[in-house]
């Protein structure tokens, strides 16, 4: 079968270094390319698709934090396998990725060698990260990313999670949420227990490289 495949990303070089690997790979064809979220946004409502290959994050709007974009994705698009390329090594930052549903994860400053068959393993439902990361990984003395260690952070907590990063104090994301203090405390602090953070200086370390 020939995979329906989307791919978006900011830099025109990637998404043509990407697409001439699928292709010749022979394992999709690309059905659409976006360089915004709302590009992509719209690649996704009006081209039926099999796999999404996509950077972090791109410019658009409030989406245009990862987290967020991923969110929306997964809340929009529930059962699209998704794929991303990434250039982190924050091991906080992986786990929050595959927490809110990201199937694979493909290093984009090395060789795409692998990226077909990450499409195909992604496609059949099954995580995939790539060499380079895992090596990555393994040299700053962490656990795996892969299935099983992450536990999905709720749309709630990412929100928190991704107000936290934009500068909000505890206090200002429970009245912008309208909701109670001990509230979004519980949401902040259950999703740093999913990701394995221990206190707030590795909470914003994660925060604070996610937006690179």
């Amino acid at each position: 079968m020939t995979l329906r495949i989307i791919i978006a990303d900011d830099h025109p070089v990637v998404r043509i270094g990407t697409k001439a690997v699928i292709e010749s790979s022979g394992v999709g064809q690309v059905v659409a390319e976006a360089s915004t979220v709302a590009e992509l946004m719209t690649a996704l409502s009006e081209h039926p698709c099999d796999v999404l290959v996509t950077d972090y994050s791109m410019p658009g709007g409030q989406q245009a934090d990862g987290f967020a974009m991923i969110e929306m994705i997964r809340r929009r698009f529930p059962t699209l396998p998704v794929l991303m390329l990434s250039v982190s090594n924050n091991l906080a930052i992986l786990r929050m990725v595959v927490a809110t549903g990201v199937l694979g994860l493909v290093d984009k400053t090395s060789s795409m060698d692998e990226l077909p068959t990450a499409i195909q393993t992604v496609q059949r439902g099954m995580p995939y990260v790539s060499q380079t990361l895992k090596e990555r990984i393994d040299a700053i003395g962490t656990n795996s990313v892969e299935e099983g260690e992450a536990k999905p952070l709720s749309p709630r907590e990412v929100e928190v999670l991704r107000l936290l990063g934009s500068g909000m104090t505890v206090k200002e994301i429970a009245l912008h949420l309208h909701k109670s203090v001990s509230t979004i405390s519980r949401q902040k602090g259950d999703a740093m227990l999913k990701l394995g953070l221990k206190g707030d200086a590795e909470l914003f370390d994660y925060l604070r490289d996610g937006e690179r």
